[in-house]
């Protein structure tokens, strides 16, 4: 039978890393893939499919023909063959394998058809728009609006005592706060400072943001996960098999027959505007833009139940008055925290010797733009993962008191949010049972996620139950302490909501669908962790006169989905029978070895995994 060897997945792995900038990719992952190329391999095979002598080198011709008119040149294919498959063999063995793996889901997918009614159906359904009235309902959002008893808190308490035993030390600790903002506000700075600045940025690095496109494949179950990744993946390789950067062009044309965002997927793909970077969202998969080069394409990206594989377009380049503002917040926090880290070493110093936290505040208070009073502050009993007000959950401010063990030390200036703390050993106390007190908003945290689970499907029914039209919808809310909000323009597809906990799905989408103007959805719906219901106040159908113009290019789209998705199914069926019966066999070990970057497993090895 087929074998992946650990060389042919250590070989994937690199090309994988080469293509997504250095970043390494979990073997498991790598092996999926090549486990489906095999399958493909076996049925091609058992159907006469297989890519013959020729149609390989035709293939080679083509792939490798440069663009730009140059001669094919068969001495730089045995470079690259030699430098991504090992050897020219294992090149054209690759390239039999991708034409016949094309040749079956050709033939796989050949009765495939759609008729007119179908894709006019799925234009007007991705085409339509609507401006809906809404409710959200999460359990996180309820449980702020209810208040519950001292007696229910004590009662939950007695019963999950053993829960809140403390079995660490806990500190109490006053500390001396250097402001930056506060500092930051005395830094005096020139046109001259920020012209400095500007010059120092090489012109590459000159871009108010960039831009890009995307093909977005939605997971509706979460079962349907692996088979998505694999529909993802695929769409990369195909998009990859000429290299790592592809035309804009060539990606908006997969996008526009792939990607299930409707929005984006008729404009080929395009984001609406630029991605500049957001600190505050390092999740964000646009974010990832800002990382790759123009052309180049990303791996699949997970996130909230879809998946995103995105192309990197031109920079928005960025002028000296445009950049001015944030060039002078840059610079100003790069003073503020040098002073900062300057002033809070003297106060160390100081306070070492004196151990008279006040005293030390009042003196340095003038040099730190604050007051003596804004300067102290004191922790209750804490303990390390403890969430300290001002502070929040902090590894830097726990090391900072570690070393902290009698009353008066007094620790090294250490770095917090917004500034630095100077901190001093007030009292500790050793492991022990909590009292109901000081873990009394805790509990207050716990009790109110609980009773809100209980409450929040009812609520949602509620509501529903008691609109008749979306202004009924909005007073029906307002009825329970929530509140009714608009979202104009939406498409079937996109998220639904607000932040990261915006979503949608299947059932949710087919209500709104049906809904004409001035309807109320007469149940709620389960998304994710929020429960919806949702109003029309107003409809607008798909432009006919669009569909006219764009019939041909649509048929051919959905011809090519909905063959995809044939040849997917059968792909998988194919692979769930040969798990079934043993004919798959994975050795974990040795994908732990690859991932741990084995030195025994090189390219070329023989070492079987599968």
């Amino acid at each position: 039978g087929e074998k992946v060897t650990a060389g042919e997945i250590v070989r994937q792995k690199e090309q994988y890393s080469q293509f997504g900038m250095g970043r390494s990719f979990p073997a498991k992952m790598v092996l999926e893939g090549l486990i489906g190329s095999k399958i493909a391999k076996i049925e091609a095979d058992r159907l006469g499919l297989t890519a013959s002598d020729k149609q390989v080198d035709a293939e080679i011709v083509k792939q490798f023909t440069p663009p730009d008119g140059t001669p094919f040149n068969e001495d730089k294919v045995k470079d690259i063959a030699n430098e991504r498959y090992g050897n020219t063999q294992n090149l054209r063995e690759a390239i039999r394998d991708e034409i016949s793996a094309r040749n079956l889901e050709a033939y796989i997918s050949s009765g495939v058809s759609v008729s007119e009614q179908e894709v006019l159906d799925d234009f007007q359904r991705k085409n339509t728009k609507f401006d809906l009235s809404y409710v959200a309902i999460s359990t996180t959002d309820l449980a702020k609006k209810i208040e519950p008893t001292d007696a229910e808190l004590r009662d939950y308490f007695e019963k999950n005592k053993a829960s809140y035993y403390i079995s660490v030390p806990q500190k109490k600790i006053k500390y001396i706060f250097v402001d930056t903002n506060k500092l930051g506000q005395k830094i005096s700075i020139s046109d001259a400072d920020l012209k400095a600045e500007w010059d120092k940025i090489p012109d590459d690095k000159r871009t108010a943001g960039v831009m890009g496109q995307e093909i977005v494949l939605k997971v509706a179950k979460p079962e349907d996960d692996a088979t998505v990744q694999q529909r993802a993946n695929d769409i990369v390789q195909e998009l990859r098999k000429n290299g790592p950067t592809v035309s804009e062009e060539d990606f908006a044309k997969t996008a526009r027959g792939r990607s299930e965002n409707p929005a984006s997927a008729a404009k080929g793909g395009a984001l609406a505007g630029p991605v500049t970077e957001n600190a505050n969202k390092p999740d964000d998969p646009y974010q990832r833009l800002l990382k790759m080069k123009p052309g180049e394409i990303s791996e699949p990206i997970n996130y909230q139940s879809r998946y995103f594989i995105l192309r990197r377009g031109n920079d928005v380049p960025k002028t000296f008055e445009n950049a001015k503002k944030e060039l002078d917040i840059s610079l100003r926090n790069r003073k503020a925290y040098a002073a900062a880290a300057e002033l809070a070493q003297k106060i160390d110093d100081v306070l070492k010797q004196t151990k008279d936290v006040t005293k030390v505040a009042q003196q340095f208070a003038s040099q730190a733009n604050m007051s003596a009073a804004e300067m102290v502050k004191e922790t209750a009993y804490i303990k390390p993962g403890d969430d300290v007000p001002g502070i929040g959950i902090s590894p830097q401010f726990e090391a900072g008191i570690e070393p902290l063990n009698q009353q008066g030390d007094v620790g090294d200036k250490t770095p917090i949010p917004n500034g630095f703390a100077v901190p001093m050993l007030v009292d500790r106390k050793e492991p022990r049972d909590a009292e109901f007190d000081e873990v009394r908003s805790q509990i207050v945290d716990v009790v109110k996620l609980e009773k809100a689970r209980g409450q929040v499907e009812q609520i949602a029914k509620d509501i529903a139950a008691g609109a008749v039209n979306p202004a009924g919808l909005s007073a029906a809310a307002k009825g329970r302490g929530l509140e009714a909000k608009d979202q104009k323009g939406f498409v079937l597809g996109s998220p639904l909501g607000e932040g990261p906990t915006a979503g949608t799905n299947e059932e949710l989408e087919n209500a709104i669908y049906a809904m004409k103007t001035g309807d109320v959805g007469k149940q709620a719906f389960k998304v994710g962790d929020n429960w919806y219901v949702v109003g029309v106040t107003n409809r607008t159908d798909a432009n006919m006169s669009d569909f006219a113009k764009q019939r041909s290019s649509l048929l051919e789209q959905m011809l090519s989905k909905k063959r995809s998705d044939v040849f997917n199914d059968y792909m998988e069926a194919i692979r769930r029978k040969m798990e079934a019966d043993g004919s798959i066999k994975v050795y974990k070990d040795v994908l732990t070895k690859i991932d741990g970057q084995d030195q025994d497993l090189v390219p070329g090895g023989d070492e079987d995994n599968s």
